[in-house]
């Protein structure tokens, strides 16, 4: 039987780097208790924009995910004002209106400016 020194110890590593994980409710350890060498950046394939943000309403730099509906990539920019999620793709002109910092942090592919009729 473990004494309560050993029951006392073995609660204060519980989540603890280089300790000893926990699970949440499905029984899974929680992504957060992972060493980043084994978090994907990608978080996967969402019909539309709003799937997307409804599973990753935050994520981290460098995350990305596909979406069907506009059939490219989108990649949390925390380089913008407001930390979100954004199309690869992006018109010239859109482009051009971000800041050196959200210019950074997405490997974005320009798209001519849309011509009207």
């Amino acid at each position: 039987m473990a004494s309560a020194l050993s029951y006392e110890f073995l609660k204060s590593i519980q989540g603890a780097p280089n300790g000893i994980p926990t699970l949440d409710g499905d029984g899974n350890i929680p992504e957060a208790q992972l060493p980043p060498s084994v978090v994907s950046p990608f978080k996967g394939e969402f019909a539309d924009e709003a799937e997307l943000i409804l599973a990753y309403p935050t994520a981290n730099l460098a995350d990305y995910a596909y979406v069907d509906d506009t059939n490219s990539f989108w990649y949390w920019n925390a380089g913008m004002t407001t930390s979100q999620w954004v199309n690869q793709e992006i018109a010239e002109v859109d482009y051009l209106l971000l800041t050196p910092a959200g210019k950074s942090m997405v490997p974005y592919l320009i798209v001519p400016n849309p011509v009207t009729p």
